[in-house]
């Protein structure tokens, strides 16, 4: 009587080459989106930078032309930092989520005030 199973040799299971197309599409668009992540968060830090750097320098020596100058270009500061950090990509999900959950719950809730009413 055998105590051990002897193991069975199959060949192992190889992707097709629609699968490994398929995967190599996927991998080429996480990659892309990596690029555009990583050059928003370089624009933010550089705009971030900018921002520090305007708003600490002593801005009472500077003529008024010049003061309003800058604080048009800290404005524009602020509006390029508050659109890269919130994106339509990024509410999406959750914002289809909230539609999503909360219809659900009008439905059920309409249909328990029709049921037990």
């Amino acid at each position: 009587m055998k105590l051990f199973r002897r193991a069975s040799k199959r060949a192992p299971h190889l992707p097709s080459d629609a699968e490994l197309a398929s995967f190599e599409g996927e991998l080429k668009e996480t990659a892309d989106e990596f690029l555009l992540l990583r050059d928003r968060f370089f624009a933010i830090r550089r705009a971030k930078a900018k921002y520090e750097q305007i708003t600490a320098s002593d801005l009472s020596r500077l003529p008024a032309e010049e003061l309003a100058q800058m604080q048009d270009r800290v404005e524009a500061l602020k509006v390029t930092l508050e659109s890269q950090l919130l994106s339509w990509r990024e509410v999406q999900e959750p914002f289809w989520q909230v539609v999503r959950f909360v219809g659900l719950g009008l439905v059920i809730g309409w249909f328990l005030h029709k049921y037990l009413g």
